[in-house]
């Protein structure tokens, strides 16, 4: 119950957040300018979560790799995973 009214509080305030700087920028720097800040800041707080989780499984997997495989058998197992695109 205590989490789902944080999640409303943290939704609540971000919108306001959000709507109060897109009146400023909008009154500042013009329409199109607000849309692109607001824009930006919309995908950033979607992207970066999976972009930080992404990132740190290959480092953790990077390190794994190196504390269980010779020098040169990584390097060939890191060009057969760049080429089909995991890593």
């Amino acid at each position: 119950m205590h989490d789902a009214r944080d999640q409303v509080l943290a939704v609540t305030l971000a919108v306001l957040l959000l709507t109060g700087t897109a009146l400023l920028v909008s009154c500042w720097m013009g329409p199109l300018a607000t849309f692109t800040t607001v824009a930006a800041l919309v995908v950033t707080a979607y992207a970066a979560p999976g972009l930080a989780r992404r990132l740190t499984v290959r480092r953790a997997f990077r390190e794994l790799q190196r504390s269980l495989m010779p020098a040169s058998r990584r390097r060939a197992s890191l060009r057969l995973m760049e080429r089909w695109g995991s890593c």
